[in-house]
């Protein structure tokens, strides 16, 4: 913007004013800030402009809903770090039109800003250009030149493979997810056989994201129907988790002796089940407070740090891995995109 105050011979203040549209400008002015902009190929930061000034003191946040624990979590970490914006809450259901809506920038009137959990759309199939520049991703992989916060989900997946191999699991099952944003799934499997871990066939089980409870209980039935009784099952997320363990005590199994049962997102779902349930935290105190920074860099157009925001995950260890489960110990690993 300074390029464009100097070319014109204006300030960089009555520069932003004309780009606005804010009254006070002549049209001689306004002709010159103009043509300085094309001469320059300037393109003005409009959702940036809107953060800076702060115009409606609030921010967006989407997510599919606040039924899922690891959703609502982020939700009350983002509202208690927002230092004094109002958090403006959009339930998506996981829907691709949805997200569309909200990328194309349906929360402009309200809001200044956007941290968005996709499930309904592939972020890398995004195009930077056609994405509002306030938007932060809370997202597990995305197109280069969109802001992103992210707990990798290649270090989750080799935490749980470690720790089921380093615990003598040998015949694991996978519980993912159909969401076309879902990439934890396919790294946990390549993880498990780095680690000697082959899922057998039929092992790598995807349910809908709607009802992930239902659909794990109904996942692991038909398993255990087959005459399959796996040793360990890795989960998407604390509410698959759940509903495995369910099924598999409904079976005659015992959770954590004769199978690990292992969750996603360290909610209260996973620290106050019978037996409390291992899970991965994926950091989400820290997830809130990355993506507020993100947005705080877009107000101030400084350039967003290339690649993701990086949060290091840890695997909570607990009863559902075995008696020999030291508690709630920690485990982490180095940090990989």
């Amino acid at each position: 913007m300074s390029d464009v105050a100097a070319r014109a011979g204006v300030s960089t203040k009555t520069v932003s004013n004309v780009l606005r549209g804010a009254p006070g400008a002549s049209e001689v002015t306004r002709a010159r800030v103009h043509d300085a902009v094309r001469e320059l190929g300037y393109r003005f930061n409009a959702g940036a402009s809107a953060l800076r000034s702060g115009r409606h003191r609030a921010i967006a946040l989407a997510v599919p809903a606040l039924t899922a624990p690891e959703h609502a979590a982020l939700a009350e970490r983002v509202m208690t770090s927002a230092s004094g914006r109002q958090v403006v809450l959009e339930l998506t259901r996981g829907e691709a039109d949805a997200e569309h809506r909200l990328l194309a920038g349906s929360w402009r009137a309200t809001c200044d800003g956007l941290i968005l959990v996709p499930t309904g759309i592939d972020p890398n199939a995004l195009d930077p250009a056609q994405v509002p520049s306030a938007v932060v991703l809370v997202a597990e992989s995305g197109a280069p030149g969109l802001a992103r916060v992210t707990s990798p989900v290649g270090a989750q997946a080799e935490l749980v493979a470690t720790h089921l191999a380093e615990t003598g699991r040998r015949d694991v099952v996978v519980i993912g997810s159909r969401s076309p944003a879902d990439r934890w799934t396919d790294a946990q499997v390549a993880a498990l056989r780095r680690s000697g871990l082959e899922p057998a066939e039929g092992a790598v089980v995807r349910i809908t994201p709607s009802d992930p409870f239902r659909g794990a209980i109904e996942a692991v039935t038909r398993l255990l129907r087959t005459g399959h009784a796996p040793d360990a099952v890795a989960c998407h997320d604390d509410v698959t988790a759940s509903g495995a363990a369910s099924a598999l005590a409904r079976h005659g199994r015992r959770i954590g002796d004769d199978v690990c049962v292992i969750g996603r997102g360290d909610t209260e779902t996973a620290r106050f089940a019978a037996p409390a349930l291992t899970s991965v935290d994926t950091g989400t105190q820290r997830l809130a407070e990355a993506a507020l920074a993100a947005l705080d860099r877009l107000a101030q157009q400084d350039p967003i740090t290339p690649g993701p925001v990086l949060i290091p995950p840890t695997l909570r260890i607990r009863s559902s891995s075995g008696a020999a489960a030291p508690g709630d110990a920690p485990q982490s690993p180095p940090v990989h995109n």
